[in-house]
């Protein structure tokens, strides 16, 4: 599948893991044994203030053993002269974990990026990685401190996302929407909060060699866009993407078993006609509940479905808050 990462950054040193779910048609109650394979996080690289910030992409590649990726992106050489990176991740039981052996070398261990544009005399951006260990967390959220120089960054981790996937999912609980931790009552000048922004899955290869993908948002009310790819296109042919066909549809299954459905709003075909990406709104719906749910996306007359935790689709429930 061929993702076009919305940074617009080269992040060639990123390789999420691959997971594919099964497709299934649609029953009364989704199934019970599943695991949450996402793929990355993406955050903005411009604060709500109007202040350019590094830009940042969290996520897991095939060594699920290393534990919890962040990647940092858009260093230039220069800082790292008279200046180094530290990185905490704190999670909402109060623990503060530090990166694990291999992520605190990685972490101030630049790597140039777009070397082959490269002009001599001309500095091009860098990048650093770093890795967290997996936490237990229950369907809470936690936060990654990156301070660099004077400025600090809090980055949002959703609720249900510093867990090691392959685990089983842990119990639903009354916790409510997402809040800050007590290390960030009192922020500064110097503090910034990065939201994440969206949250990719791969849902693999569907009928008739299409790729299926999709792109979760919650800053209020989700969205889902939902994209197809395809590589048999020949521009100017009746093989690329149509904006009606095949049709799509996208609706939740809570983890009580409520169905919540979605309306369609936008719809856009890109990448000289590879690949089309439908929006759809998720109806409004919110309890103090946190749980796993699925989203299930039609493709015609088939469905296919993946695992997400209640961060991603329920009213108030994607972004903290400080009260």
């Amino acid at each position: 599948m061929k993702f076009k990462l919305i940074l617009g950054l080269a992040l060639v040193l990123f390789v999420p893991i691959r997971q594919s779910l099964a497709s299934e048609p649609s029953t009364n109650r989704p199934p019970q044994k599943l695991v949450h394979h996402w793929q990355f996080i993406t955050f903005p690289s411009t604060l709500p203030e109007g202040k350019h910030c590094p830009s940042f992409l969290c996520g897991y590649d095939e060594h699920v053993r290393l534990g919890l990726r962040l990647d940092i992106m858009g260093i230039m050489p220069e800082f790292f002269k008279t200046n180094g990176i530290t990185a905490r991740l704190y999670r909402a039981d109060g623990e503060i974990v530090e990166p694990t052996v291999e992520g605190k070398k990685l972490l101030n261990n630049p790597i140039s990026i777009n070397t082959a544009t490269r002009r001599p005399g001309i500095e091009t951006p860098s990048q650093v990685m770093t890795f967290f260990p997996w936490g237990t967390n229950a369907l809470e959220e936690s936060w990654v401190e990156v301070a660099m120089g004077p400025e600090r960054y809090w980055v949002e981790m959703p609720y249900g996302f510093d867990r090691n996937p392959a685990d089983p999912l842990p119990p639903s609980f009354p916790g409510g929407p997402p809040r800050f931790i007590s290390a960030m009552k009192s922020l500064t000048d110097h503090d910034h909060v990065v939201r994440w922004q969206t949250v990719h899955y791969d849902l693999g290869v569907i009928q008739n060699g299409w790729r299926l993908s999709l792109i979760q948002s919650n800053s209020v009310d989700s969205e889902s866009d939902v994209v197809l790819y395809r590589d048999d296109v020949k521009i100017g042919t009746a093989t690329s993407w149509a904006t009606d066909s095949p049709t799509t549809a996208v609706r939740v299954w809570d983890g009580t078993g409520t169905l919540i459905g979605s309306r369609g709003t936008d719809v856009h075909i890109q990448d000289g006609g590879m690949e089309r990406s439908n929006r759809y709104d998720i109806a409004h719906n919110g309890d103090e509940q946190r749980c796993w749910g699925q989203i299930e996306i039609s493709v015609d007359d088939k469905s296919y479905r993946v695992v997400v935790p209640s961060s991603l689709y329920k009213y108030a429930h994607g972004h903290a808050s400080a009260n």
